[in-house]
């Protein structure tokens, strides 16, 4: 009985509930019990609504998948305390591209935190892996990929890196207090590194191509297709996903990715010839 009840404790521990041992009997302090405080198992109820949560708990399972797994896990459960499930579905759809944080994500973070050297492979724009060290300073998302920034130790630059872009395993150093974050750094000045040199207008059917809309900077909305309006700076990039949606995607301009698209779907027309 005594085994089992540890090994209860561990779990309620594990799911991120906080037990007190403390002495419970006014008149007997030797006595000692365990408590679980409702305060700090469970959210404020007031003042969210179902759609916040929804927010709240992808958020959350973005931590997870970014092996985060410890911190996301009593935020999950917390938010399951709030109330019952949420509707994802009223939530504009952007979960599949959310949810796709590195694998890395905490490496980069603890760079960022212990001010320690990364090293990696990167495959640059011209298809070449080359080995970079960097001091990161900051990473985000923008547009459905993550990216982190910082100075290119080799190059004396200040750099902006796309996570899905490192080849292989990214190795952080030991030493700690490598370097130091200058104070007029500012984060907001990465997003300007990222180039946006076309819009693509497309008919997207209605309920699907969550991962172009979660895209799009406009949205016009039809009784069977939307008309999607999407920036993006690598036409290849733009190519292959409107490719994976099928015929729940027409291309209306510009001319050169409608091309694109044309002459894409002759050749695997061929190839199956």
């Amino acid at each position: 009985m005594e085994r089992m009840f540890e090994r209860d404790k561990d779990e309620l521990r594990s799911l991120g509930i906080e037990i007190e041992v403390s002495g419970l009997d006014p008149l007997f302090d030797d006595e000692v019990g365990y408590r679980i405080r409702a305060e700090n198992f469970e959210m404020d109820r007031n003042g969210y609504s179902p759609n916040e949560i929804a927010y709240m708990s992808l958020a959350a399972q973005l931590w997870k998948d970014a092996s985060l797994g410890d911190v996301s896990q009593k935020a999950l459960r917390k938010l399951s305390a709030v109330s019952g499930p949420a509707d994802i579905a009223e939530i504009p759809a952007f979960a599949p591209v959310i949810l796709t944080a590195p694998m890395f994500l905490r490496e980069i973070i603890n760079g960022i935190t212990d001010r320690r050297v990364l090293e990696f492979n990167y495959l640059d724009s011209e298809m070449k892996t080359k080995v970079r060290k960097v001091h990161v300073y900051s990473y985000f998302s923008l547009q459905g990929f993550w990216y982190f920034n910082g100075l290119d130790v080799d190059k004396s630059e200040n750099r902006t890196f796309r996570c899905d872009r490192v080849v292989g395993d990214l190795v952080i150093s030991k030493k700690v207090n490598s370097y130091e974050i200058p104070s007029d750094y500012k984060p907001d000045t990465t997003f300007s590194d990222i180039s946006v040199s076309s819009q693509a207008v497309l008919r997207v059917r209605v309920g699907r191509g969550s991962q172009l809309r979660v895209l799009g900077s406009k949205i016009e909305t039809g009784e069977e297709f939307d008309l999607v309006q999407v920036p993006y700076s690598s036409e290849e990039e733009m190519l292959s996903l409107i490719l994976w949606h099928l015929d729940d995607v027409c291309v209306i301009s510009p001319e050169t990715l409608k091309a694109a698209v044309i002459q894409a779907l002759k050749r695997l027309v061929k190839a199956h010839v």
